[in-house]
């Protein structure tokens, strides 16, 4: 079984996340439909401003973080033992790396979707407007934004979009494609499945970071 121990480099990345996250995401960052931002008034304008920026600034290096360690550990799965082995490491070491990573920031992080794999990952209420949000985006010819930050009573959450990788298709593309093995362990570990028909670059998902204090 693989080890959860997260890598060397994510220090590393967090630094860098950090470094970057005003210059990735200043005045064109994605704001939320009815952000309570746009209720106040011009002297609250800027602490509104700085407060989404270390919103931004916190979830983006949490989902770096996150997207580093499971598409680094799953390639090498893959790489290791094909697609059918990437299954089996998903099944059993997806979620406790995503925990690992969030216990490491501070921060509570999820993936979800509207068409999940696993059970666990299902979205809230929260989750399915905020999918239904980039859905829309797309369905109206618009780009994939890169982020969005949503307040809910008391709780503040920064998405960022998951795209499908080309090598994610062995496992998520269309099920006829598949290989016969994999379509096997997909059926014996989540006979519920929806994450297949996925071509490489599609919108997948969402990484999901509850920021404390946002």
């Amino acid at each position: 079984m693989p080890n959860t121990k997260l890598s060397p480099l994510l220090a590393l990345i967090v630094v860098l996340a950090a470094c970057a996250g005003e210059s990735q995401f200043g005045p064109d960052a994605v704001q939320p439909p009815g952000d309570a931002s746009a209720e106040t008034n011009d002297e609250d304008a800027a602490p509104a401003a700085s407060d989404d920026e270390a919103v931004v600034a916190a979830g983006e290096t949490a989902a770096m973080a996150l997207t580093r360690e499971l598409m680094g550990r799953v390639s090498g799965a893959v790489a290791e033992g094909g697609p059918t082995y990437a299954i089996g490491f998903c099944s059993e070491q997806a979620l406790p790396l995503t925990s690992a990573v969030a216990e490491e920031l501070g921060v509570d992080i999820r993936r979800t979707s509207s068409r999940v794999r696993n059970p666990r990952n299902a979205p809230d209420a929260g989750d399915r407007e905020a999918l239904a949000y980039f859905e829309g985006e797309l369905e109206a010819g618009n780009a994939l934004p890169q982020h969005l930050v949503r307040r809910d009573d008391g709780e503040t959450r920064y998405y960022r979009p998951i795209v499908v990788a080309e090598f994610c298709t062995a496992c998520h593309g269309p099920r006829d494609a598949l290989d016969p093995d994999v379509r096997e362990i997909l059926d014996s570990r989540y006979p519920d499945d929806r994450a297949t028909g996925y071509a490489a670059g599609d919108f997948r998902g969402l990484i999901r970071v509850s920021v404390p204090g946002g």
